[in-house]
């Protein structure tokens, strides 16, 4: 199948929303227009059920983990810190506690709180801010559908664009290069000739920050490995294949990491596992 009209029929939806990362995926769905990511990819190697409930059903996981709620309202609350600073005006520590009391969510405002201050503390000084919550299509082949992604930060230092990811959890984790490869391959597309560089900015969940005995940030250099760009197509291939099958009927198969998974109270799999003796 070629996939053209569907990279144009995006590309207008991204031009219709004014690259509004929301809209966009919020239209995406409602329109069911077919597409990868880096987080479609992720998820169906990690278990096919659960894409089959994510994905294809469109379900919530019930109950939702308070991380889901926290890390999507950190992510809103950093990217209105860099909004204002794209603008000229640099936020307060206590303009961002004031904008996290007014969100109200249920979720632990003390770890929000904590990683604000956090950001408040490391966040990027440099000559430009260029985008904050950046979503994009990039084609990579004419017979599998686009891939979409949103890039939380790009910035700008002389000749180098920097490409920043917020990660939030309790602990550090290791980086997926086939993520950085995506954005990377869309960067170096847009501004030709300039330098690339990747980083994660990781938020480490804490209750108190003056008794923590390993830090709670961790902004990561990343590399993109030349020659693991065959490892980077195969991964998507292979993902791309799954998937196909996946929304033409086929059965998921279950991969039994349930206790990873916020899905597992939505799986009958898991609840078969933890029911049974």
């Amino acid at each position: 199948m070629n996939f053209r009209q569907t990279l144009t029929e995006i590309q207008t939806i991204l031009d219709t929303v004014d690259h509004d990362s929301d809209l966009f995926v919020e239209a995406l769905q409602k329109q069911a227009v077919q597409h990868l990511s880096f987080s479609q990819i992720s998820t169906v190697e990690f278990c096919q059920q659960r894409y089959y409930l994510q994905y294809i059903l469109n379900q919530e996981p019930d109950p939702l983990p308070d991380y889901f709620t926290k890390g999507k309202l950190l992510h809103r609350l950093i990217a209105h810190g860099y909004q204002a600073q794209m603008a000229g005006n640099i936020p307060s520590l206590a303009d961002l506690e004031e904008d996290l009391a007014t969100a109200n969510l249920p979720c632990d405002h003390a770890h929000l709180t904590n990683a604000l201050q956090v950001y408040h503390r490391h966040r990027w000084q440099t000559e430009q801010v260029l985008a904050v919550e950046h979503p994009f299509v990039l084609s990579i082949d004419e017979n599998l559908p686009p891939l979409v992604g949103v890039i939380d930060l790009v910035l700008q230092e002389g000749n180098t664009i920097i490409l920043v990811d917020h990660k939030t959890g309790r602990n550090f984790y290791p980086y997926d290069e086939l993520q950085v490869a995506i954005y990377a391959s869309y960067i170096q597309a847009q501004y030709p000739g300039y330098e690339c560089h990747l980083y994660y900015d990781h938020y480490r969940w804490v209750n108190n920050l003056d008794r923590i005995r390993k830090p709670a940030f961790q902004r990561t250099r990343v590399e993109v490995q030349l020659d693991h760009q065959y490892l980077y197509r195969q991964r998507i291939l292979t993902a791309a294949s799954l998937i196909h099958r996946l929304r033409s009927s086929s059965t998921p198969s279950h991969s039994g990491k349930c206790y990873r998974c916020p899905y597992r109270y939505n799986c009958p799999y898991s609840y078969r596992e933890n029911t049974s003796d």
